[in-house]
């Protein structure tokens, strides 16, 4: 420490900054993915979007909402499903065609292991409540 103590506030201040780096990325990231939901995901994408790395973006990501990205973006996009499921005027498959999804694809088999039902049978216990 000099006498104008300026080496310990340039320390504590780097500091700071390392452990608080990532939230406001995290936010950004987030954001971006809702406003990108109807795309395919691309994690280079939306990493360089925040100004992270793929890697580092990965980690501060899981570590501020406990999933990866990739998850994030797959449950805000079946959320997306189950409110369109809900709309009278769309058949299952208009559903999911206005989400971006074949019915018959990837997003309906991982919409049963994530509800824990099929669109079909969400569908139909929704509507008898």
């Amino acid at each position: 420490m000099d006498n104008g103590n300026n080496v310990s506030y340039i320390v504590a201040l780097l500091i700071n900054r390392r452990v608080y780096r990532g939230k406001n990325e995290i936010v950004e990231a987030r954001e971006y993915i809702e406003r990108q939901w109807l795309n395919p995901f691309d994690m280079s994408e939306t990493a360089k979007a925040v100004g992270l790395s793929k890697t580092h973006f990965i980690r501060h990501f899981k570590k501020h909402t406990g999933m990866t990205p990739h998850e994030y973006y797959t449950n805000f996009k079946i959320n997306k499903v189950k409110e369109k499921l809900l709309d009278p005027d769309l058949s299952i498959s208009q559903a999911f065609a206005v989400c971006g999804a074949d019915y018959n694809g990837y997003l309906a088999r991982v919409f049963k292991k994530k509800v824990g039902a099929t669109p079909s049978q969400y569908l139909n216990s929704s509507t008898q409540k």
